[in-house]
């Protein structure tokens, strides 16, 4: 009894020296710095004020925009952090490092789960588990995701699918063991809860449903005994809670399936059949990555992919194509394996590949990011780290089926061990190749953390490794250009525009130099006037960049007078210009133009055209009032908010833009500021009145 004890919580014990060195493997990244869509979507902390009274949580809660949810239980969780903005990086990292670490706990209770499903007694089937959630916990792939703050979007869905997931696995096996009562309210509630908590942190945990399905072909439902086990009542629940479920969503990733054959690219510079072929040769290179944990950091530019612009262009999508068809029939006919960790291989395959098909298919997302395989790939090392087990001697001999298996024979796959057979082996090179693998996979890690921690070398890194992406060298030049090595980011830049001439962010980039350098080069006046009449100004970076190309036009003298006017102009005849947004914006930059030369009826004018462009935002018209009396124009400001009505007044719909703005009249935010607005602009119109006596 007393060395019983200590053998039973020995697979716990391992999982938490596996947690203790993920820890300490992310823990030189922590101080790495907010990137990117960080800031965007971490900005709204501060657009109230600090965040202490629950009117300004629930506004901050509803005003996500990053997809149609608003993705508002992950925006809970960085009140963990912080409740203003500006903030510190620190503490969201580290958040994410310990949301990673659970994770890692709940993908080994499903792993066990399942490895008990595919026949392994209690015992071996716990080390797999954890075995199999360390590989993935160390794997160095997961750096990008992990230490990516706004990213905790994607990992706070996979813990609410992982968790649903185990248990729908456990109430399976209890509906195996005839407990049916207990079984279906496992399976009911982790379901519907899981996939609801998961939609809510990220629309990729609708999938959960999807991913139930492979598991119950591929895992539970083998020999097709599942109307042996339950009944029919059991068909009509699978029905219910699994299969209505993953079809509706099918169904909606099936509406952008015409865009195959139309070819509407939506902003984009490639059709969703060119995305389609060319993510068969990514999903590859991921599965590359993960497996092999190579050397390179790999990042978050990924502009330099080589379209595939049919199947033989390049030649490599052919054969990527055929592989993925091939992978895809290896995990039908896996059914039929009776080795389970053949059976485990392919749902693996099976729950991959179905976790891909929302990011990784025909939907006009970016091409790339790491932090898409993240979910995906949580069974991805099940088959090894049960094939190790299974092949380690077993120290405590006991009843046949006590430590290990050599096939699956249990008719039900609900976790029974009559398949298990002792398997001793006379060596141990099972454990070592295992504690090598964790090794080789933390040292990567470690030291892929390390450069996250050190942004000027991230930004080396990325350049160096992306020597063809615009993006990463664009980003390495603004490196160079904060410290002051102004030559050095121009040489880099001049470089990288002779192999991408057109690329806005490089010319974007190449003009904050001249004007640091006070001089441009021959050609960037004409490039940047070209580009501004033809750039994607309704992508988000595009926006962005030209935005900081404008903003820094006023102090700038290497382009000559009004060349800020000019470049507006010409992006005003961009036809991407018809978005309302990409319009008001640029309108009101002349509004702004036309205030700061005193031309202020112009101003107004140009204020009012903005204002009236639709989806407009609510605070708007209160910021532009503001601007005009700050320039001395308060009757101006005054008529400005009389001319337009506050988009308040009628909102449609329930999204969650709108969701946020019923909040905020309910509330009263914006009234109670425009009320205190109208009432300082009065007394000031009143105070500039003359006196009655010299009428």
């Amino acid at each position: 009894m007393q060395r019983t004890a200590p053998r039973r919580f020995a697979p716990l014990l391992a999982l938490a020296a596996l947690l203790a060195i993920a820890w300490l493997t992310y823990w030189p990244g922590r101080n790495g710095p907010f990137l990117f869509d960080d800031y965007s979507n971490l900005a709204t902390l501060g657009d109230y004020g600090r965040i202490d009274t629950w009117w300004k949580v629930a506004a901050f809660l509803t005003s996500g925009f990053a997809g149609p949810t608003g993705r508002p239980l992950s925006l809970a969780t960085f009140l963990l952090d912080a409740r203003n903005w500006p903030a510190a990086s620190e503490p969201f990292k580290l958040t994410n490092v310990a949301l990673h670490l659970l994770n890692g706990v709940l993908l080994a209770g499903l792993s066990a789960a399942l490895a008990r499903a595919l026949g392994m007694a209690r015992r071996p089937a716990a080390w797999a588990g954890v075995l199999a959630a360390g590989l993935w916990l160390l794997d160095p792939f997961w750096v990008s995701t992990t230490l990516y703050v706004v990213q905790r979007m994607a990992m706070l869905a996979a813990t609410f699918v992982f968790a649903g997931l185990w248990g729908y696995a456990h109430g399976r096996a209890l509906l195996g063991q005839g407990r049916k009562r207990a079984g279906y309210a496992w399976m009911s509630v982790s379901l519907t809860l899981g996939t609801l908590l998961a939609v809510l942190s990220k629309e990729n945990g609708a999938l959960l449903p999807l991913l139930a399905w492979v598991l119950e072909a591929l895992v539970f439902d083998r020999n097709h005994a599942a109307l042996e086990q339950g009944g029919r009542a059991f068909l009509a629940w699978r029905w219910v809670f699994i299969r209505l479920p993953a079809l509706a969503v099918l169904a909606y990733l099936a509406l952008y399936l015409p865009g195959l054959w139309t070819g509407a690219t939506a902003g984009r510079d490639f059709t969703p059949l060119q995305r389609l072929l060319t993510e068969s040769r990514i999903v590859w290179t991921y599965l590359g990555d993960i497996w092999l944990a190579r050397t390179h950091d790999g990042g978050l530019f990924h502009d330099d992919i080589v379209l595939s612009t049919g199947l033989l262009q390049p030649l490599s999508t052919l054969f990527a194509v055929l592989g993925m068809l091939a992978l895809l029939v290896f995990a039908a006919l896996s059914r039929r394996a009776r080795h389970p960790v053949v059976a485990a291989a392919g749902a693996a395959v099976g729950f991959y590949l179905a976790g891909q098909v929302m990011e990784s298919t025909w939907l006009q997302l970016e091409l790339a990011f790491e932090h898409r395989n993240y979910l995906p790939a949580g069974l991805m090392f099940l088959p090894l780290a049960m094939a190790l087990v299974r092949a380690l001697p077993n120290p405590h001999p006991g009843p046949p089926h006590a430590w290990g298996g050599s096939v699956l024979t249990s008719p039900t796959g609900g976790g029974g061990e009559k398949g298990d057979v002792a398997s001793p082996r006379p060596s141990r090179w099972p454990l070592w190749l295992a504690i090598a693998l964790l090794a080789l996979f933390a040292l990567q890690t470690a030291r892929r953390a390390e450069v996250w921690g050190k942004p000027f070398q991230l930004a080396l890194v990325w350049a160096h490794e992306h020597p063809d992406s615009p993006r990463a060298q664009g980003y390495l030049a603004n490196y160079w250009t904060s410290v002051g090595n102004n030559p050095e980011a121009a040489r880099l830049l001049n470089a990288a525009l002779q192999q991408h001439p057109h690329s806005l962010i490089l010319l974007i980039n190449r003009a904050g130099v001249a004007c640091a350098q006070g001089e441009a080069p021959t050609g960037l006046r004409a490039a940047l006037l070209q580009a501004a009449g033809h750039a994607r100004l309704t992508d988000n970076v595009t926006q962005y960049q030209f935005g900081k190309l404008l903003d820094g036009m006023d102090q700038c003298t290497a382009f000559g007078p009004d060349f800020e006017l000019q470049l507006i102009d010409t992006a005003l005849r961009n036809p991407q210009a018809q978005d309302a947004t990409v319009r008001r914006d640029l309108l009101h930059r002349l509004a702004l133009r036309a205030l700061a030369h005193n031309d202020v009826q112009q101003a107004y004018t140009l204020d009012l055209q903005a204002l009236r462009l639709p989806d407009l935002p609510v605070g708007a018209r209160l910021r532009f009032s503001v601007e005009l009396a700050s320039a001395g124009q308060q009757q101006l400001a005054l008529d400005l908010l009389n001319a337009v009505p506050s988009p308040l007044a009628r909102i449609r719909g329930w999204s969650m833009a709108a969701i946020h703005q019923r909040w905020l009249r309910h509330v009263g935010f914006y009234q109670q500021s425009e009320a205190h607005l109208r009432k300082v602009l009065a007394a000031e119109i009143a105070a500039k009145a003359p006196p009655p006596a010299a009428r």
